[in-house]
This record gives structure tokens, C-alpha cells and sequence, in this order.
């Protein structure tokens, strides 16, 4: 979900709480400057259930650090690259990068592997995202819906 309007003094744990109302907050970025490192006033946040970014847009106006904020579904862009990175649900919170880098990096190489982690308890929230080199790897292991590793998914 597409998050606009944001203060610059926002947070991803204050937009990321916020929105925790309407659902279980996978993931949350607020987008910066790569210059300044200043918020550009934007951000996205990944809901665990479809259902609550409905529920978002149900309510009509949301206010967070005083501002008026701009919820939106987000849209594929139409000519982009085809996806090279993939979400990863599931995980046993005990499943180490080294084993998810061994099992994904069966179906092609691995560019990078993020591993959030749950600030209030400094462990990892059971999801990932698994970044190829290419985009064919994404093609293949989509073909099967549900993968074992370790004791997850």
C-alpha cells in the first residue's frame, strides 16, 4: 500500500503503528533522500491480509503527526522491469540465512536476502525477501505455490 502525504518527522515505526489498526504490518519503508537521508514525504507498507488495506481505504481521512495522509493501493508500473525479488512467508523464526540462501539459491543467484526484524523483540518476524541476480528464478519457483524449509514453509 502506497502511503503519501507523510510528515517529514514520521517514523516507519510511527506510520507502521498507526496502521497496525486496520491489520498485522509485515513490512513498512518510508522513502528518503538519498542525499540527506530526509524523508521525501512517501512511504509503502505491506499488510499481512489484503483485507486491511480495504479497510484503510474504508475509513476517508487518516491523520498521523498532525498531517492529513494519503493511503492508496499500490499499483504495478506498466513497462517495469520483470520482478526479480520475491516475498518469503512462513518462516520458523529459528531458520537461518544460510539455509534459506541454500534452498533459494537452488533455483538461481541470489543478489541479496532481507531478514526484517521485530523491534520490540530484536527477533526475526518470520517472513523474508529473497532478491536474484535475474528474473528467471522468480518464474520457476512461483511454479510450485508452497516450499519446506527447515520446520517453516
Amino acid at each position: 500500500m502506497f502511503i503519501g502525504g507523510l510528515s517529514w518527522d514520521t517514523s516507519k515505526k510511527d506510520l507502521a503503528d498507526y496502521l497496525s489498526k486496520f491489520g498485522e504490518v509485515l513490512d513498512c519503508t518510508i522513502k528518503t533522500d538519498p542525499m540527506t537521508g530526509r524523508s521525501r514525504g512517501f512511504g509503502f507498507v505491506l499488510f499481512k491480509d489484503a483485507e486491511s488495506v480495504d479497510k484503510v481505504l474504508e475509513l476517508k481521512e487518516h491523520k498521523l503527526d498532525g498531517k492529513l495522509i494519503d493511503p492508496k493501493r499500490a499499483k504495478a508500473i506498466k513497462g517495469k522491469e520483470p520482478p526479480k525479488k520475491v516475498f518469503v512467508g512462513g518462516l520458523s523464526p529459528d531458520t537461518s540465512e544460510e539455509q534459506i540462501r541454500e534452498y533459494f539459491g537452488a533455483y538461481g543467484e541470489i543478489e541479496n536476502i532481507e531478514l526484517p526484524m521485530d523491534t520490540k523483540t530484536n527477533e526475526r518476524r518470520g517472513f523474508c525477501f529473497v532478491t536474484y541476480v535475474l528474473e528467471d528464478p522468480v518464474q520457476k519457483l512461483l511454479e510450485n505455490r508452497y516450499h519446506q524449509i527447515g520446520s517453516g514453509k
